[in-house]
């Protein structure tokens, strides 16, 4: 073990899953709208356009069920990357978060924005909602 922590074949040994979760909130069933957006903010935001093609988004546009916010109830996203053998040799071989993050998404996970957009996809929370809650702070 050194001054950065715990000894990494230690961390590499004992740690099966590291999870991340986030609440989101869910769009308002009662006031529900589709809404739509220039194909240029998602290029500005770094989504593919073709990720929503043949899907509506929506928003709430407020109702006194929501108390005028567009918003009923939330719902929890989740990042988890299992301890593969490779990622166990990358810790012990102190590689950085980013490599660590490459090689996990490689072997299928789904970061936090992955899910996010995800939902909003599907209809259950709004674009406005997917990037207050995965943006870096």
């Amino acid at each position: 073990m050194d001054d950065m922590g715990i000894a990494p074949f230690l961390i590499s040994s004992s740690v099966i899953l590291s999870a991340a979760q986030r609440l989101m909130r869910r769009i308002c069933a009662v006031c529900k709208e589709p809404v739509s957006y220039p194909p240029k903010m998602f290029q500005d935001l770094g989504i593919n356009p073709n990720f929503f093609e043949g899907n509506t988004l929506y928003r709430g546009r407020g109702c006194e069920r929501c108390k005028n916010t567009g918003y009923s109830g939330r719902f929890a996203i989740i990042e988890a990357m299992t301890m593969s053998d490779e990622i166990r040799k990358l810790i012990i071989q102190r590689a950085s978060a980013m490599e660590l993050g490459k090689i996990a998404l490689a072997q299928g996970m789904k970061t936090l924005r992955m899910a996010a957009l995800e939902k909003a996809r599907e209809g259950v929370t709004t674009l406005e909602q997917v990037l207050v809650t995965t943006s870096s702070h």
